[in-house]
């Protein structure tokens, strides 16, 4: 059994939900979770391992490779960025993949917190479109 496998058949039961409903949820046959979670077949499409990660909200990173990111996280109190796992777990904020401390517009924060609204289809429409605006801003 590879690490999605295992990985997957974890979320599954910690989410308390059976295959078959699992299944429903993300659009694909009950035998297809089987196979995922025996490891006869490796890996779903890209589009279900995106509702699967939605549906247990972590990351596709998470699910293929065991590695939960540790975002940046913004300090309420002043818009700094820091990536201090005290400031993460005592502060809360907004998520944000920054580079060292750096201050957020409130059009920004906006941005992420809109965002983080977001399923995986429609962030990836969100980023696709922030680049070709960017694109055109050249």
């Amino acid at each position: 059994m590879n690490g999605f496998s295992a990985r997957l058949k974890h979320l599954r039961k910690d989410f308390d939900i059976t295959q078959a409903a699992l299944a429903a949820q993300i659009g694909v046959e009950p035998s297809a979770v089987g196979k995922y979670e025996s490891g006869t077949q490796a890996y779903p499409r890209v589009e279900v391992l995106i509702k699967i990660s939605d549906y247990f909200k972590v990351s596709i990173d998470y699910l293929i490779k065991g590695v939960q990111n540790v975002p940046f996280m913004e300090n309420a109190s002043n818009n700094t960025v820091s990536n201090s796992p005290f400031i993460q777990t005592n502060h809360g904020g907004v998520v944000y993949n920054g580079e060292g401390n750096k201050k957020l517009s409130p059009e920004a924060v906006e941005l992420v917190h809109i965002y983080d609204t977001l399923g995986g289809r429609e962030r990836l429409n969100l980023l696709n479109y922030a680049v070709e605006l960017e694109r055109g801003a050249e």
